[in-house]
Protein backbone atom coordinates (compact mmCIF):
# COMPACT_ATOMS: atom_id res chain seq x y z
CA UNK A 1 0.00 0.00 0.00
CA UNK A 2 1.47 3.13 -1.24
CA UNK A 3 1.18 6.21 0.76
CA UNK A 4 -2.02 7.70 -0.96
CA UNK A 5 -3.79 4.73 -0.58
CA UNK A 6 -2.74 4.46 2.98
CA UNK A 7 -4.46 8.43 3.30
CA UNK A 8 -7.80 7.68 1.33
CA UNK A 9 -8.32 4.57 3.75
CA UNK A 10 -7.86 6.72 7.06
CA UNK A 11 -10.12 9.47 5.71
CA UNK A 12 -12.82 6.29 5.04
CA UNK A 13 -12.34 5.41 8.24
CA UNK A 14 -12.64 8.85 10.27
CA UNK A 15 -16.17 9.68 8.12
CA UNK A 16 -17.32 5.70 9.40
CA UNK A 17 -16.89 6.98 12.66
CA UNK A 18 -17.66 10.79 13.18
CA UNK A 19 -20.08 10.49 10.77
CA UNK A 20 -23.10 10.25 13.17
CA UNK A 21 -21.71 12.75 15.48
CA UNK A 22 -21.49 15.45 12.63
CA UNK A 23 -24.82 14.61 11.84
CA UNK A 24 -25.40 15.29 14.87
CA UNK A 25 -24.09 18.58 15.33
CA UNK A 26 -25.90 19.84 12.36
CA UNK A 27 -29.28 18.33 13.08
CA UNK A 28 -28.90 20.11 16.63
CA UNK A 29 -27.90 23.61 15.33
CA UNK A 30 -30.91 23.04 13.18
CA UNK A 31 -33.14 22.63 15.90
CA UNK A 32 -32.02 25.37 17.81
CA UNK A 33 -32.68 27.84 15.10
CA UNK A 34 -36.06 26.19 14.59
CA UNK A 35 -36.51 26.92 18.75
CA UNK A 36 -36.03 30.39 18.49
CA UNK A 37 -38.35 30.97 15.58
CA UNK A 38 -41.65 29.65 17.24
CA UNK A 39 -40.75 31.62 20.43
CA UNK A 40 -40.20 35.00 18.41
CA UNK A 41 -43.94 33.96 16.85
CA UNK A 42 -45.22 32.70 20.26
CA UNK A 43 -43.80 36.78 22.07
CA UNK A 44 -45.57 37.78 18.99
CA UNK A 45 -49.07 35.92 19.18
CA UNK A 46 -49.16 37.17 23.27
CA UNK A 47 -48.51 40.82 22.27
CA UNK A 48 -51.24 41.81 20.06
CA UNK A 49 -51.56 45.11 18.81
CA UNK A 50 -54.39 47.09 20.29
CA UNK A 51 -56.39 49.33 17.84
CA UNK A 52 -57.25 53.06 19.23
CA UNK A 53 -58.91 55.84 17.74
CA UNK A 54 -59.73 59.37 18.35
CA UNK A 55 -62.78 60.24 19.69
CA UNK A 56 -64.75 62.64 16.88
CA UNK A 57 -67.31 65.45 17.32
CA UNK A 58 -70.68 64.52 15.75
CA UNK A 59 -72.06 65.83 12.59
CA UNK A 60 -75.73 64.59 13.32
CA UNK A 61 -78.58 65.88 15.17
CA UNK A 62 -81.52 63.36 16.50
CA UNK A 63 -83.49 63.84 13.76
CA UNK A 64 -87.39 62.17 12.33
CA UNK A 65 -88.90 62.65 9.04
CA UNK A 66 -92.57 62.40 9.18
CA UNK A 67 -95.51 62.57 6.86
CA UNK A 68 -97.22 65.98 6.75
CA UNK A 69 -100.56 66.96 5.27
CA UNK A 70 -101.32 70.95 4.69
CA UNK A 71 -104.55 72.38 5.94
CA UNK A 72 -106.10 75.89 6.01
CA UNK A 73 -106.23 78.12 8.29
CA UNK A 74 -109.95 78.19 8.43
CA UNK A 75 -112.52 75.60 6.76
CA UNK A 76 -116.04 76.60 6.61
CA UNK A 77 -119.12 75.05 5.55
CA UNK A 78 -121.85 77.24 4.01
CA UNK A 79 -125.34 76.14 4.71
CA UNK A 80 -128.77 78.11 3.02
CA UNK A 81 -130.24 80.58 5.13
CA UNK A 82 -133.36 80.44 3.29
CA UNK A 83 -135.15 77.96 1.37
CA UNK A 84 -136.10 77.36 -2.35
CA UNK A 85 -134.55 75.58 -5.15
CA UNK A 86 -130.84 75.60 -6.10
CA UNK A 87 -130.74 77.56 -9.62
CA UNK A 88 -127.02 77.88 -10.27
CA UNK A 89 -123.46 76.57 -9.00
CA UNK A 90 -121.11 78.69 -10.14
CA UNK A 91 -118.05 76.71 -8.73
CA UNK A 92 -116.36 73.56 -8.80
CA UNK A 93 -114.20 71.39 -6.23
CA UNK A 94 -110.71 73.01 -6.20
CA UNK A 95 -111.85 76.60 -7.79
CA UNK A 96 -110.12 79.51 -6.10
CA UNK A 97 -112.44 81.89 -5.24
CA UNK A 98 -112.23 85.61 -3.77
CA UNK A 99 -113.59 87.23 -0.61
CA UNK A 100 -117.55 87.78 -1.74
CA UNK A 101 -117.67 86.26 -5.14
CA UNK A 102 -121.31 84.53 -6.18
CA UNK A 103 -120.98 81.14 -5.42
CA UNK A 104 -124.35 79.74 -5.57
CA UNK A 105 -128.08 80.98 -6.72
CA UNK A 106 -131.29 79.88 -4.48
CA UNK A 107 -134.59 80.62 -6.47
CA UNK A 108 -137.01 81.50 -3.61
CA UNK A 109 -140.72 82.13 -3.86
CA UNK A 110 -142.47 85.21 -2.60
CA UNK A 111 -139.19 86.93 -1.48
CA UNK A 112 -139.47 89.77 -4.26
CA UNK A 113 -143.04 90.67 -3.90
CA UNK A 114 -142.58 90.73 -0.26
CA UNK A 115 -139.42 93.19 -1.20
CA UNK A 116 -141.81 95.22 -3.17
CA UNK A 117 -144.58 95.15 -0.20
CA UNK A 118 -142.16 96.70 2.62
CA UNK A 119 -141.04 98.95 -0.14
CA UNK A 120 -144.87 100.50 -0.21
CA UNK A 121 -144.96 100.31 3.72
CA UNK A 122 -141.95 102.51 3.74
CA UNK A 123 -143.69 104.68 1.37
CA UNK A 124 -146.57 105.18 2.94
CA UNK A 125 -144.57 105.41 6.02
CA UNK A 126 -142.81 108.63 4.73
CA UNK A 127 -146.17 110.15 3.38
CA UNK A 128 -147.40 110.30 6.93
CA UNK A 129 -144.34 111.51 8.49
CA UNK A 130 -144.77 114.45 5.87
CA UNK A 131 -148.39 114.92 6.80
CA UNK A 132 -147.62 115.32 10.46
CA UNK A 133 -144.69 117.34 10.39
CA UNK A 134 -147.37 119.62 8.75
CA UNK A 135 -149.71 119.19 11.08
CA UNK A 136 -147.04 120.43 13.37
CA UNK A 137 -146.34 124.17 11.40
CA UNK A 138 -149.84 124.29 11.18
CA UNK A 139 -150.43 124.00 15.62
CA UNK A 140 -147.33 126.05 15.45
CA UNK A 141 -148.46 128.84 13.43
CA UNK A 142 -152.21 128.48 15.60
CA UNK A 143 -150.25 129.10 18.32
CA UNK A 144 -148.72 132.15 17.09
CA UNK A 145 -152.30 133.27 16.37
CA UNK A 146 -153.48 133.01 19.72
CA UNK A 147 -150.62 134.86 21.15
CA UNK A 148 -151.46 137.72 19.37
CA UNK A 149 -155.34 137.64 20.53
CA UNK A 150 -154.44 137.48 23.85
CA UNK A 151 -152.05 140.55 23.14
CA UNK A 152 -154.94 142.60 21.73
CA UNK A 153 -157.51 141.52 24.59
CA UNK A 154 -154.81 142.71 26.88
CA UNK A 155 -154.57 146.07 25.69
CA UNK A 156 -158.25 145.69 25.31
CA UNK A 157 -158.70 145.23 29.03
CA UNK A 158 -156.12 147.51 29.95
CA UNK A 159 -157.85 150.39 28.01
CA UNK A 160 -161.10 149.91 30.17
CA UNK A 161 -159.70 149.56 32.89
CA UNK A 162 -158.08 153.15 32.75
CA UNK A 163 -161.72 154.35 31.40
CA UNK A 164 -163.39 152.41 34.14
CA UNK A 165 -161.16 154.30 36.96
CA UNK A 166 -162.10 157.57 35.41
CA UNK A 167 -165.75 157.19 35.20
CA UNK A 168 -166.42 156.87 31.64
CA UNK A 169 -167.28 153.49 30.80
CA UNK A 170 -169.18 150.91 33.21
CA UNK A 171 -167.92 147.82 35.32
CA UNK A 172 -169.99 145.69 32.85
CA UNK A 173 -168.25 146.48 30.05
CA UNK A 174 -164.60 146.17 31.65
CA UNK A 175 -166.26 142.70 33.01
CA UNK A 176 -166.82 141.64 28.99
CA UNK A 177 -162.81 142.45 28.17
CA UNK A 178 -162.17 140.34 31.53
CA UNK A 179 -163.81 137.78 29.97
CA UNK A 180 -162.76 138.32 26.36
CA UNK A 181 -159.25 138.09 27.63
CA UNK A 182 -159.47 134.78 29.42
CA UNK A 183 -160.95 133.22 26.44
CA UNK A 184 -157.98 134.56 24.66
CA UNK A 185 -155.51 132.46 26.95
CA UNK A 186 -157.44 129.48 26.88
CA UNK A 187 -157.37 129.39 23.14
CA UNK A 188 -153.59 129.91 23.32
CA UNK A 189 -153.26 126.61 26.12
CA UNK A 190 -155.13 124.50 23.52
CA UNK A 191 -152.88 125.25 20.94
CA UNK A 192 -149.70 124.76 22.32
CA UNK A 193 -151.73 121.26 23.32
CA UNK A 194 -152.59 120.95 19.73
CA UNK A 195 -148.44 121.37 18.98
CA UNK A 196 -147.58 118.68 21.33
CA UNK A 197 -149.91 116.43 20.35
CA UNK A 198 -148.53 117.46 16.43
CA UNK A 199 -145.41 116.64 17.86
CA UNK A 200 -146.25 113.25 19.55
CA UNK A 201 -147.99 112.13 15.85
CA UNK A 202 -144.79 113.09 14.07
CA UNK A 203 -142.71 110.79 16.53
CA UNK A 204 -144.96 107.70 16.12
CA UNK A 205 -145.12 108.45 12.20
CA UNK A 206 -141.48 108.28 12.42
CA UNK A 207 -140.85 105.34 14.56
CA UNK A 208 -143.56 103.92 12.30
CA UNK A 209 -141.16 104.42 9.08
CA UNK A 210 -138.42 103.39 10.91
CA UNK A 211 -139.91 100.20 11.61
CA UNK A 212 -140.93 99.87 7.75
CA UNK A 213 -137.30 100.42 7.08
CA UNK A 214 -136.28 97.75 9.25
CA UNK A 215 -138.99 95.12 7.93
CA UNK A 216 -137.17 96.77 4.13
CA UNK A 217 -133.94 95.81 5.38
CA UNK A 218 -135.05 92.38 6.82
CA UNK A 219 -136.60 91.45 3.39
CA UNK A 220 -134.03 92.60 1.34
CA UNK A 221 -131.17 90.68 3.57
CA UNK A 222 -133.45 87.62 3.20
CA UNK A 223 -133.89 88.09 -0.32
CA UNK A 224 -129.57 88.26 -0.56
CA UNK A 225 -129.74 85.56 0.76
CA UNK A 226 -130.51 83.76 -2.27
CA UNK A 227 -126.71 84.74 -3.70
CA UNK A 228 -124.10 82.63 -1.29
CA UNK A 229 -121.10 84.72 -1.79
CA UNK A 230 -117.59 83.56 -0.30
CA UNK A 231 -117.05 84.58 2.94
CA UNK A 232 -113.08 84.95 2.28
CA UNK A 233 -110.62 84.20 -0.41
CA UNK A 234 -110.34 80.36 -0.50
CA UNK A 235 -110.12 77.15 -2.50
CA UNK A 236 -113.40 75.15 -2.29
CA UNK A 237 -112.71 72.07 -0.72
CA UNK A 238 -115.72 69.78 -0.67
CA UNK A 239 -119.35 70.63 -3.00
CA UNK A 240 -122.95 68.72 -1.95
CA UNK A 241 -125.10 70.20 -4.21
CA UNK A 242 -126.36 70.61 -7.48
CA UNK A 243 -128.79 72.71 -9.94
CA UNK A 244 -132.16 71.41 -8.99
CA UNK A 245 -131.92 70.57 -5.34
CA UNK A 246 -134.33 71.50 -3.04
CA UNK A 247 -132.50 73.50 0.33
CA UNK A 248 -134.08 74.83 3.61
CA UNK A 249 -132.09 75.96 6.56
CA UNK A 250 -131.83 73.58 9.76
CA UNK A 251 -132.64 70.83 7.46
CA UNK A 252 -132.20 67.56 9.04
CA UNK A 253 -131.22 66.04 6.05
CA UNK A 254 -128.61 68.11 5.26
CA UNK A 255 -125.72 66.53 7.61
CA UNK A 256 -122.88 69.12 5.76
CA UNK A 257 -123.11 72.37 3.94
CA UNK A 258 -123.63 73.36 0.36
CA UNK A 259 -120.23 74.10 -0.08
CA UNK A 260 -116.94 74.04 1.97
CA UNK A 261 -114.03 77.03 1.37
CA UNK A 262 -110.66 76.55 3.03
CA UNK A 263 -109.09 79.87 3.80
CA UNK A 264 -105.17 79.19 2.58
CA UNK A 265 -103.29 82.63 3.04
CA UNK A 266 -102.23 80.93 6.22
CA UNK A 267 -101.83 76.93 6.21
CA UNK A 268 -100.22 74.81 8.62
CA UNK A 269 -98.20 70.93 8.11
CA UNK A 270 -100.01 68.68 10.25
CA UNK A 271 -97.62 66.35 11.83
CA UNK A 272 -98.41 63.34 14.26
CA UNK A 273 -95.30 62.14 16.06
CA UNK A 274 -95.24 58.86 17.71
CA UNK A 275 -94.79 58.21 21.22
CA UNK A 276 -91.57 57.72 21.40
CA UNK A 277 -90.24 60.77 19.71
CA UNK A 278 -93.05 62.98 21.32
CA UNK A 279 -91.29 63.62 24.58
CA UNK A 280 -88.98 65.38 21.89
CA UNK A 281 -91.03 67.78 20.44
CA UNK A 282 -91.20 71.46 22.26
CA UNK A 283 -92.87 74.66 20.17
CA UNK A 284 -89.54 76.43 17.79
CA UNK A 285 -87.80 72.97 17.23
CA UNK A 286 -86.13 73.52 13.38
CA UNK A 287 -88.05 71.98 10.72
CA UNK A 288 -87.42 71.30 6.94
CA UNK A 289 -90.82 70.79 4.31
CA UNK A 290 -90.21 68.64 1.49
CA UNK A 291 -93.04 68.95 -1.06
CA UNK A 292 -93.33 67.51 -3.82
CA UNK A 293 -96.38 68.93 -5.48
CA UNK A 294 -94.57 72.17 -4.49
CA UNK A 295 -92.30 73.34 -7.53
CA UNK A 296 -91.55 76.53 -5.92
CA UNK A 297 -88.38 74.82 -3.95
CA UNK A 298 -88.27 71.26 -3.38
CA UNK A 299 -87.66 71.99 0.54
CA UNK A 300 -88.97 74.85 2.70
CA UNK A 301 -86.55 75.45 5.30
CA UNK A 302 -87.32 79.54 5.95
CA UNK A 303 -90.08 81.91 4.70
CA UNK A 304 -89.04 85.47 4.60
CA UNK A 305 -85.59 84.59 6.49
CA UNK A 306 -87.50 83.50 9.47
CA UNK A 307 -86.75 79.55 10.23
CA UNK A 308 -89.49 77.16 9.85
CA UNK A 309 -90.38 75.74 13.17
CA UNK A 310 -92.74 73.83 14.74
CA UNK A 311 -95.87 76.15 15.91
CA UNK A 312 -97.65 74.18 18.75
CA UNK A 313 -98.32 70.54 20.00
CA UNK A 314 -101.27 68.73 21.54
CA UNK A 315 -100.89 67.93 24.86
CA UNK A 316 -102.29 64.56 24.80
CA UNK A 317 -102.44 61.46 22.37
CA UNK A 318 -104.54 60.14 20.23
CA UNK A 319 -106.28 57.09 21.94
CA UNK A 320 -106.53 54.82 18.69
CA UNK A 321 -103.16 55.60 17.12
CA UNK A 322 -100.76 56.79 20.30
CA UNK A 323 -99.73 60.06 18.12
CA UNK A 324 -99.21 63.70 19.05
CA UNK A 325 -100.90 66.56 16.54
CA UNK A 326 -98.47 69.13 15.76
CA UNK A 327 -98.93 71.97 14.10
CA UNK A 328 -96.23 74.16 11.66
CA UNK A 329 -97.61 77.45 10.72
CA UNK A 330 -96.27 79.17 7.53
CA UNK A 331 -97.45 82.29 5.95
CA UNK A 332 -98.56 81.57 2.54
CA UNK A 333 -98.66 85.40 1.37
CA UNK A 334 -95.00 85.29 2.10
CA UNK A 335 -93.97 82.17 0.77
CA UNK A 336 -95.67 83.37 -2.49
CA UNK A 337 -94.05 86.59 -2.91
CA UNK A 338 -90.70 84.76 -1.80
CA UNK A 339 -90.98 82.07 -4.41
CA UNK A 340 -94.36 82.48 -6.79
CA UNK A 341 -95.91 79.42 -5.04
CA UNK A 342 -98.28 79.19 -2.73
CA UNK A 343 -98.90 75.43 -1.00
CA UNK A 344 -102.46 74.13 -1.57
CA UNK A 345 -104.58 72.64 1.19
CA UNK A 346 -104.92 68.51 0.85
CA UNK A 347 -101.30 68.29 -0.50
CA UNK A 348 -99.03 65.80 1.38
CA UNK A 349 -94.97 65.91 2.08
CA UNK A 350 -92.64 64.95 4.39
CA UNK A 351 -91.24 66.74 7.61
CA UNK A 352 -87.75 66.44 8.62
CA UNK A 353 -87.71 67.56 13.05
CA UNK A 354 -84.82 67.89 14.64
CA UNK A 355 -86.07 66.25 18.33
CA UNK A 356 -82.05 67.00 19.99
CA UNK A 357 -79.17 68.92 18.67
CA UNK A 358 -76.41 66.37 19.09
CA UNK A 359 -73.43 68.41 16.71
CA UNK A 360 -70.06 68.56 18.41
CA UNK A 361 -71.33 65.72 21.28
CA UNK A 362 -68.43 62.58 21.55
CA UNK A 363 -69.37 60.08 18.76
CA UNK A 364 -67.41 56.84 19.26
CA UNK A 365 -68.24 53.22 17.62
CA UNK A 366 -70.46 50.63 19.14
CA UNK A 367 -67.71 47.88 20.03
CA UNK A 368 -65.77 50.80 22.78
CA UNK A 369 -68.75 49.80 24.94
CA UNK A 370 -67.78 47.45 27.53
CA UNK A 371 -70.15 46.77 30.47
CA UNK A 372 -69.42 46.54 34.15
CA UNK A 373 -70.97 44.33 36.93
CA UNK A 374 -73.04 46.90 37.91
CA UNK A 375 -74.59 47.04 34.62
CA UNK A 376 -72.77 50.34 33.84
CA UNK A 377 -71.90 51.13 30.34
CA UNK A 378 -67.88 52.57 30.20
CA UNK A 379 -65.35 52.30 27.85
CA UNK A 380 -61.15 53.20 28.07
CA UNK A 381 -59.45 55.47 27.00
CA UNK A 382 -55.82 56.50 26.93
CA UNK A 383 -53.89 59.47 28.67
CA UNK A 384 -50.62 60.92 27.59
CA UNK A 385 -48.73 58.01 28.39
CA UNK A 386 -50.68 54.96 27.06
CA UNK A 387 -52.30 54.11 30.20
CA UNK A 388 -55.72 52.88 30.20
CA UNK A 389 -58.45 54.21 32.18
CA UNK A 390 -62.15 53.40 32.56
CA UNK A 391 -64.54 56.31 31.46
CA UNK A 392 -68.22 56.25 32.51
CA UNK A 393 -71.01 56.75 29.65
CA UNK A 394 -73.70 58.94 31.40
CA UNK A 395 -75.85 58.75 28.11
CA UNK A 396 -76.20 57.08 25.17
CA UNK A 397 -77.99 60.11 22.83
CA UNK A 398 -77.91 58.19 19.80
CA UNK A 399 -77.44 54.78 17.95
CA UNK A 400 -76.65 55.31 14.17
CA UNK A 401 -74.96 52.49 12.00
CA UNK A 402 -73.06 51.19 14.62
CA UNK A 403 -71.70 54.68 16.12
CA UNK A 404 -73.17 56.07 19.29
CA UNK A 405 -73.26 59.75 20.38
CA UNK A 406 -73.08 59.35 23.93
CA UNK A 407 -72.51 62.21 26.73
CA UNK A 408 -69.64 61.33 29.47
CA UNK A 409 -68.11 64.08 31.93
CA UNK A 410 -64.99 62.30 31.75
CA UNK A 411 -64.34 62.33 27.83
CA UNK A 412 -63.00 64.83 25.78
CA UNK A 413 -63.16 65.44 21.45
CA UNK A 414 -59.79 64.24 20.00
CA UNK A 415 -59.00 61.92 23.13
CA UNK A 416 -57.73 58.20 21.91
CA UNK A 417 -59.84 55.60 23.13
CA UNK A 418 -59.43 51.76 22.66
CA UNK A 419 -61.59 51.12 19.73
CA UNK A 420 -62.86 47.00 20.43
CA UNK A 421 -61.70 46.65 24.05
CA UNK A 422 -61.72 43.43 25.96
CA UNK A 423 -61.68 42.78 29.94
CA UNK A 424 -58.73 41.57 29.91
CA UNK A 425 -56.57 45.44 29.50
CA UNK A 426 -55.27 46.11 32.64
CA UNK A 427 -56.46 49.51 33.36
CA UNK A 428 -53.72 51.96 35.25
CA UNK A 429 -51.25 49.89 33.49
CA UNK A 430 -49.24 51.86 30.25
CA UNK A 431 -49.44 49.41 27.29
CA UNK A 432 -46.28 48.88 25.23
CA UNK A 433 -45.54 51.44 22.11
CA UNK A 434 -45.46 48.31 19.79
CA UNK A 435 -48.36 47.41 20.84
CA UNK A 436 -50.23 50.74 19.68
CA UNK A 437 -47.75 51.77 17.37
CA UNK A 438 -50.28 49.73 14.20
CA UNK A 439 -53.00 51.67 15.26
CA UNK A 440 -51.20 55.09 15.74
CA UNK A 441 -49.81 54.83 12.64
CA UNK A 442 -53.35 54.11 11.34
CA UNK A 443 -54.58 57.25 12.63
Amino acid sequence: MNGTEAMNHHVRLMLSVCGPFVFLLVSGTSCSNSSNEITEAEYAVAQPVIETIKVAPSTIDRETELSASIEGEHRTEIFPRIEGIVSDVYVKLGDHVQKGQLLILIKAQGVADLVRHREELVKESEAELKRRTAGIRLAEAEVRSKEAAVKIETIKKDRMEALVKRGSLSKQRFDEAVFELRSAEADLEHAHAQVEAARADFEVAEAKKEVALADLEAAITRANFREIRSPFEGLIAARHVDPGDFVEPNDPNLRTGLLDIVRYDQVRAVVYVPLEDAAYVEAGDPVILRHKSYTGSPQIESVAGKPLAISRKARAFNRGTRMMRTEIDIDNTLLEKETGERLVPGDYGKVRITLEALKGKPMIPRNAILTDENEKKYLIALDDKDTPQKVLVDRILLDSKNQLVIESSGLKIGQRILSAPDKTIILGEPIQPEQLKASKLAD
